[in-house]
C-alpha cells in the first residue's frame, strides 16, 4: 500500500510539474540593456518642459524629435503606453485575463501581425520606419531606466509594435466594434473593442464626438484666419489626449495632441497650417451571411452556386490565470474570399471593411504634419490611409476647408449595403477603394466658415454654401445625423457676419441645448405628462421653467441632464430607461443629496482630479461638451467629468501670416504621476474656460522653461 501511495504521489508530483511548465507564461525575448542605452545615446534631442510641464522637443532630425517625444510621453504615461503595446501584439488577455480574450482573437482574425511582417519592408517608407523605430527606442530606454514599471515580457518594444497599433486600432474609430457586436445575441455579446477599456462607464458613442471650426479672413472681424481644434475624448486611458510640441531641423514644427503609442502629432497646428478631426460615420463595413456545409464545424461555404473551402488557420494566445501562469488558447480562424469570418450564435458571417490589413495611417498623419502648404496637405490626405474622420483645415494664407474623409469601398450601385448581404454572390465582394476626391469636400466657401460637430457633412456652413447630398453615391452611407452641437453652431455662426476672436471662443464653449435637440424634446414630453406623485410634479415644474442652459448657475440642468442620460444614454440617442422612471431617479437622488431638485449645475457637475474639485458648466452634446458620471449623485453626491472637452487649441494667423496658438488640457501634462505639480495644474484654467499660450519658437519656450534635459545622454 505504501508503494502504491508513493507511486501515486510521484505521479501527482509529475503531473503538477508538467502542468506548471505548461501553464507558466513564457518569458519575453532577451535584450541587452547596454545596447538599448547605446542606441538611445545616438539620438540628438533636447526636451524642454514649460511652466505647465508640456514637453517641447527639439531634435536634429524628425527621428530625433520622435525619440524625444516618446521619452517625454513615457515619463508622463508609461503605464498606458505599455497597455497599448500589449494590445498591439494581441496579448491583452495574457496580462488582463479572459475579458480581453475576444480582442486577442480578433487581432489574430484580422491578421495584424502577418500584415506587419509581410508589408513592413516593402510598404513603409524609410523615414516612417525611422520615426517609429525612434519612438520604440525611447520607450525601451525609459523601461530599462525604470524596470519597476515594466511588466514581464514587454521589452523590447519594436517599430513593428508601433505600426501594428495603427493597423489594429484605427478601424474602431468608425464603430467597427458596433457592427461586430450586433452579430451576437445579448447574452453572448463579447467585448471586442479597445474602446471598452477607456471607461468603466461604458461611454462608447459620446467620446466619439468632437468639434472643429475654421473662419476665413473674409468672415472674421479683423481679417485673421482662425481654427478651433476641439476633439472630445476620455479624460484618461489609451484614448486620452497628450499634448506636446515637436521641432526638428528637417522642417518639423508642430504642436497638438496625440494618443499613447503614437509617435507623431495626430491633431496638430504647425506654423503654416492646422487641422482638427471629428469622428464621422461613413459605411466602411459590409457583413455577409454565409451558407456553410456544417453549422458546428464549417469547412466550406457556398459562392456562386459552388462550394468553396475556407482558409483555416489558428489563433493562439494566452489568458492570465494567476501569478506567472496563463492558459494557452487555440481557436480556429476562418477566412472566405470576402474576408475574416465570425461564427456567432446567429450564424456565420464574413466581414469586409476598410482598414483590414492597412499599414499607412502613420505615414499619412506624419505627412500632414510636415505639410507647409494647402497643396502639400491635400496630397497627404489624398493618400487615404486614415480610414475616417471629418477634417477641418485652415492655414496662414487664409484657406479653409472641410473634408469628409473616408476610405470608401468601391461598391456597385443597387444593393442595400447597410443591411446584412447574401454571402453567396461574388458580385458583392468589392475590390479597392474610391479616391478621396469622390468624398464631400468644401474648400474656401464664399460664406467664409466651416465646422464639424459629428453631423451630416451637408450642413456645415451657411445654407448657400453647403454641398448637396444628391451629388454623392448612396453606397457611401453618409450619415444624416444632426447633433445638438451642430444645431447650436449653425445658429450662432450663421447669424454672425463678422466673427471676432471673442466670438469664436464664446461659440466654442456655448452651454445651451437647442429646442429641437433630443434632450429638449425629452423635457417637453415630461412636462406634458400628468403625475400623481408630488415629487414628479415638483420636478415637472422645474423642467417647465428650465431654458436648456448648462451654465454653472443654471437650476434645472441637473434634473434634466441626469434624467435625460438615464433615459437616452450619454448621447441622447438610445432608449435605456422609461422617461418617467428616469425622471423619478433623478429627482429622488437630487432631493436626497441636496435637499432640493434644482441645485446649481456647478454644485453637481464637477472636475475632480487629485486635490482639485471644481465646478463645471456644459453637458453631453453641448458645444461645451462635458460627460460626467450620470450615477455620480447617487454614489458620491457629485457627477465627476470623465470625457468630452479635453485638449483644445485655437490657432490664429494674422494678416501677415504670423501664428498665435493657445491651448488647454483638462488636467495637465503628467497623466499618471499624482506627485507631479502638472498632474492637475491646468484644471483650474480648464474649469474657468481659459487657455494658456503655446510657444512655437525655442526662445519663447525657454522663457517659461522649468526643466531642460537630453534623454540618453
Amino acid at each position: 500500500m505504501k508503494n502504491v501511495l508513493k507511486v501515486l504521489g510521484l505521479v501527482i508530483f509529475f503531473l503538477l510539474v508538467v502542468a506548471a511548465l505548461y501553464l507558466r507564461t513564457p518569458a519575453g525575448p532577451n535584450y541587452s540593456q547596454s545596447k538599448i542605452k547605446k542606441t538611445a545615446a545616438s539620438y540628438d534631442v533636447r526636451i524642454i518642459r514649460d511652466g505647465y510641464g508640456v514637453p517641447h522637443i527639439f531634435g536634429q532630425t524628425d527621428a530625433d524629435a520622435s525619440f524625444g517625444f516618446g521619452y517625454a510621453h513615457a515619463e508622463d504615461d508609461f503605464e498606458t503606453i505599455q497597455d497599448v503595446i500589449i494590445a498591439a501584439r494581441g496579448m491583452s488577455a495574457q496580462y488582463k485575463g479572459k475579458s480581453a480574450a475576444p480582442q486577442d482573437y480578433l487581432f489574430d482574425l484580422f491578421k495584424v501581425s502577418e500584415t506587419i511582417e509581410q508589408r513592413y519592408q516593402s510598404d513603409v517608407r524609410e523615414d516612417v520606419k525611422a520615426i517609429a523605430r525612434a519612438y520604440a527606442d525611447a520607450i525601451n530606454l525609459y523601461g530599462v531606466e525604470h524596470p519597476e514599471k515594466v511588466l514581464s515580457g514587454v521589452l523590447p518594444v519594436t517599430e513593428q509594435d508601433v505600426l501594428a497599433g495603427f493597423t489594429w486600432a484605427t478601424p474602431f474609430f468608425y464603430r467597427l466594434d458596433g457592427y461586430l457586436e450586433d452579430l451576437f445575441t445579448a447574452d453572448d455579446k463579447p467585448n471586442v473593442s479597445p474602446w471598452a477599456q477607456t471607461s468603466a462607464l461604458n461611454l462608447v458613442d459620446a467620446v466619439r464626438g468632437s468639434n472643429a471650426f475654421a473662419v476665413a479672413p473674409i468672415r472674421s472681424e479683423d481679417g485673421f484666419t482662425r481654427l478651433i481644434v476641439n476633439s472630445h475624448q476620455p479624460m484618461t486611458g489609451p484614448y486620452a489626449w497628450y499634448e506636446a510640441h515637436m521641432v526638428s531641423e528637417d522642417g518639423l514644427n508642430i504642436a497638438g495632441g496625440t494618443f499613447p503609442g503614437v509617435p507623431i502629432i495626430a491633431n496638430g497646428v504647425n506654423e503654416n497650417l492646422g487641422w482638427g478631426q471629428t469622428v464621422n460615420r461613413p459605411d466602411l463595413v459590409d457583413i455577409y451571411a454565409l451558407k456553410v456545409d456544417d453549422v458546428d464545424t464549417p469547412k466550406r461555404y457556398k459562392l456562386d452556386g459552388e462550394w468553396q473551402d475556407f482558409d483555416i488557420t489558428k489563433s493562439t494566445f494566452r489568458v492570465k490565470l494567476w501569478g506567472p501562469f496563463s492558459l494557452p488558447i487555440s481557436r480556429p480562424l476562418l477566412w472566405s474570399k470576402h474576408g475574416p469570418v465570425l461564427s456567432t450564435p446567429t450564424g456565420h458571417y464574413a466581414v469586409r471593411f476598410s482598414g483590414l490589413q492597412g499599414i499607412g495611417a502613420l505615414q499619412q498623419w506624419y505627412d500632414m504634419g510636415k505639410a507647409s502648404t494647402l497643396a502639400e496637405w491635400q496630397a497627404a490626405v489624398a493618400q487615404n490611409h486614415v480610414l475616417s474622420f471629418n477634417m477641418i483645415y485652415a492655414d496662414k494664407e487664409g484657406n479653409i476647408g472641410a473634408v469628409y474623409n473616408a476610405r470608401m469601398p468601391n461598391r456597385i450601385e443597387g444593393p442595400d449595403w447597410e443591411s446584412v448581404l447574401p454571402g453567396d454572390k461574388s458580385e458583392l465582394i468589392w475590390e479597392g477603394f474610391r479616391p478621396l476626391s469622390d468624398m464631400p469636400q468644401n474648400w474656401n466657401p464664399e460664406c467664409g466658415w466651416v465646422f464639424s460637430a459629428n453631423a451630416t457633412p451637408f450642413n456645415i456652413t451657411d445654407p448657400s454654401c453647403n454641398l448637396s447630398r444628391a451629388d454623392f453615391s448612396e453606397t457611401f452611407g453618409i450619415e444624416k445625423r444632426v447633433t445638438n452641437r451642430s444645431r447650436r453652431a449653425l445658429k450662432l455662426f450663421t447669424a454672425d457676419k463678422a466673427i471676432s476672436k471673442n466670438d469664436i471662443l464664446k461659440y466654442r464653449s456655448d452651454t445651451r441645448y437647442d429646442p429641437e435637440s433630443n434632450l429638449m424634446k425629452f423635457v417637453v414630453d415630461l412636462v406634458s405628462r400628468s403625475y400623481e406623485d408630488p415629487l414628479l410634479n415638483e420636478a415637472k415644474e422645474i423642467l417647465r421653467h428650465w431654458n436648456g442652459d448648462t451654465s454653472q448657475s443654471s437650476r434645472g440642468a441637473a434634473l434634466a441632464v441626469i434624467a435625460g442620460t438615464q433615459a437616452l444614454g450619454y448621447d441622447y440617442t438610445e432608449p435605456e430607461m422609461e422617461p418617467v422612471e428616469a425622471l423619478l431617479y433623478a429627482a429622488t437622488n437630487l432631493k436626497a443629496r441636496f435637499g432640493r431638485l434644482d441645485p446649481e449645475w456647478g454644485e453637481v457637475n464637477r472636475l475632480q482630479r487629485g486635490d482639485v474639485d471644481l465646478p463645471l458648466e456644459g453637458g453631453p452634446d453641448v458645444l461645451r461638451a462635458i460627460y460626467s458620471d450620470r450615477e455620480g449623485v447617487e454614489k458620491t453626491g457629485a457627477m465627476n467629468a470623465f470625457a468630452g472637452d479635453t485638449h483644445i487649441m485655437m490657432a490664429e494667423w494674422n494678416k501677415a501670416g504670423e501664428l498665435d496658438l493657445i491651448s488647454i488640457h483638462q488636467y495637465g501634462a503628467a497623466t499618471l504621476d499624482e506627485t507631479s505639480p502638472h498632474y492637475d495644474d491646468q484644471a483650474p484654467l480648464f474649469a474657468r474656460g481659459d487657455y494658456k499660450a503655446m510657444p512655437m519658437r525655442l526662445e519663447a519656450v525657454l522663457e517659461t522653461a522649468t526643466r531642460d534635459y537630453r534623454p540618453g545622454k
